[in-house]
């Protein structure tokens, strides 16, 4: 993945944990209701960590995960057949071009729209790894697949929703302080170039208009 990456690609790196984002996954469970028949998916589900660990706070939901590699899928769904739980389900997908229209409350994308070697300091582009464009297109197609009052969960991106014409679709329901919510990460605009701005807090939770 880091050496070739197929198309599609944002993070090369599999970096995931169980419970990794709690106050997260504790907000959004506040917001939708634990006990609720949901449709959730995560995005970039690497070997599915982040999916059994939704089923802990949304017992009665459905979640689907998928990721843009093969070799991911293959541990997810091994996982699965122990698990033997019907309401999950994974799938090989470089974008939710796939997925239908208004079919989630919630999609988590965490840690997958950035480059982890644009954490390295004094880089001042991303386009020779990563670019807005292709952002800003993954982006308005979560807002096509999120049901009206559906929550976008966005953090640890290289990228700002606010930049992205998807976001007249969204409002704003939680911001997290910097050091917790970047941790380092860099950030570039609209024109792949590095933001300076050292903004106090970062967007990481966003609902769907029911009309944008």
């Amino acid at each position: 993945m880091h050496r070739w990456p197929p198309t599609g690609a944002f993070q090369p790196f599999n970096d995931t944990a169980a419970d990794r984002y709690p106050r997260l996954f504790q907000f959004v469970q506040s917001e939708l209701g634990a006990g609720n028949a949901l449709d959730i998916l995560s995005f970039g589900c690497s070997t599915g960590e982040e999916v059994f660990t939704l089923r802990r706070y949304f017992p009665r939901a459905a979640i689907r995960g998928i990721d843009i590699n093969p070799r991911n899928i293959a541990i997810c769904r091994r996982r699965l057949r122990a698990a033997a739980d019907a309401k999950l389900s994974f799938a090989i997908a470089n974008s939710t071009r796939a997925e239908p229209a208004a079919a989630y409350d919630a999609i988590f994308c965490m840690t997958v729209l950035c480059h982890g070697d644009l954490a390295l300091p004094g880089i001042p582009r991303c386009d020779h790894l990563i670019r807005f464009a292709e952002f800003a297109g993954v982006v308005a197609d979560f807002q096509r697949c999120l049901k009206p009052g559906g929550l976008l969960i966005l953090a640890h991106s290289n990228f700002r929703l606010r930049d992205a014409s998807a976001a007249a679709g969204f409002d704003t329901v939680l911001s997290i302080e910097r050091p917790e919510a970047a941790k380092g990460r860099s950030i570039f605009g609209p024109d792949n170039r590095l933001i300076e701005e050292a903004a106090p807090k970062l967007d990481v939770v966003f609902r769907k208009k029911a009309r944008p």
